[in-house]
């Protein structure tokens, strides 16, 4: 398998990584870092959050091969670039999120970036 899909397939892992984690988060509701400790059980077994953990475990080991075959000053950029990207219109639409103009410039500068840094 090429290097550039594994790495979209990392980054795929990694968006749905976060936003199972939001979704689980979502149906537990707002905690604080005490509330986290005092209810470990009832977060981690969420399945949301399992899945959520499983997807963002999983796009580590991805990224892990992909490290082995491409340079990190391709692939990092890459991965967090797309991943902010996808982060942001994925939570708009899943999760209502505000999404303003200043965001679609925001992505279009990231766009760039990823593509200039891949050069």
């Amino acid at each position: 398998m090429s290097s550039t899909i594994l790495m979209l397939f990392a980054i795929v892992l990694n968006v749905c990584g976060h936003l199972f984690l939001k979704a689980g988060m979502n149906k537990i509701g707002a905690i604080s870092i005490n509330q986290l400790v005092g209810n470990f059980t009832v977060i981690f077994t969420t399945p949301f959050v399992i899945l959520g953990l499983l997807s963002y475990v999983s796009s580590v080991a991805m990224y892990m091969v992909v490290l082995s075959k491409v340079n990190v000053s391709y692939a990092y950029p890459l991965m967090m670039g797309l991943g902010y990207v996808l982060i942001v219109l994925f939570s708009w639409q899943i999760f209502a999120e505000p999404f303003s103009f200043f965001k679609w410039i925001g992505i279009v500068l990231i766009l760039a970036g990823v593509f200039l840094l891949g050069k």
